[in-house]
């Protein structure tokens, strides 16, 4: 049996109903959306059998956790923490994958790879932010990661105009620059070279777009 349950995230506090996080200035109540749309709490999935229950990652639902402080803990933490979410995305392509291969289904190994280099991509874009937001606002400056399978965001504090842009822009630079480190394996694999470029400059155009990195932009600009 399947069970939802609502978790209070560590570092926040619970007064009469109210959700609160000093360091980032959010409070919701805990019944409300915001509260888990803003990693004050996390909808957990739980697989129930019998008198005993499992943790599932959070394929469905959403989970949030503090960043720790530290450049390192913060990369490993996001790696770990949006990839969970992503695992099971990251299964099902692996396997599509290796069918592909055995039954050499071109096709499929075709939207395989390019389902799994979407996922790649987008934790390396999530890797951008946050390691530049550990280096331009420090080791300890508070943030979250809030995840739900393939979504996932970083919430954190404002700085500087030039350091909220330059975070802003640090997660469409980050597959760019990973996109750029493969190019000397062009001659082993021009295809998968080719992908990665394709999508990584596609992170790049979505600056461009009204959502995402490219609303952020826009409320930095309207903010100054």
């Amino acid at each position: 049996m399947l069970e939802v349950r609502r978790v209070v995230r560590g570092g926040v506090k619970e007064r009469e109903g109210v959700l609160i996080c000093s360091a980032l200035g959010l409070h919701h109540r805990g019944s409300d959306p915001e509260a888990v749309a803003n990693g004050l709490c996390s909808d957990e999935l739980f697989l129930r059998l019998g008198g005993r229950s499992w943790r599932l990652p959070p394929w469905f639902t959403s989970r949030s956790r503090q960043l720790p402080s530290g450049t390192l803990p913060a990369a490993m933490a996001c790696v770990r923490h949006f990839g969970s979410g992503m695992s099971l995305i990251l299964a099902a392509l692996g396997v599509a994958l290796a069918v592909g291969v055995v039954f050499r289904l071109l096709a499929l190994i075709a939207m395989a790879s390019i389902g799994l280099a979407l996922a790649a991509s987008i934790l390396v874009h999530e890797l951008g932010h946050v390691l530049a937001y550990r280096i331009l606002m420090g080791a300890k400056a508070p943030a979250v990661l809030i995840v739900r399978g393939a979504s996932c965001r970083v919430l954190r504090l404002s700085g500087p105009w030039r350091a909220d842009v330059s975070v802003v822009l640090a997660g469409s630079a980050a597959p760019v620059v990973a996109a750029a480190c493969a190019w000397p394996l062009f001659g082993l694999a021009p295809s998968a070279v080719l992908l990665g470029t394709l999508i990584a400059l596609g992170h790049v155009v979505g600056l461009v777009l009204p959502f995402g990195d490219g609303a952020a932009l826009r409320e930095i600009a309207h903010g100054r």
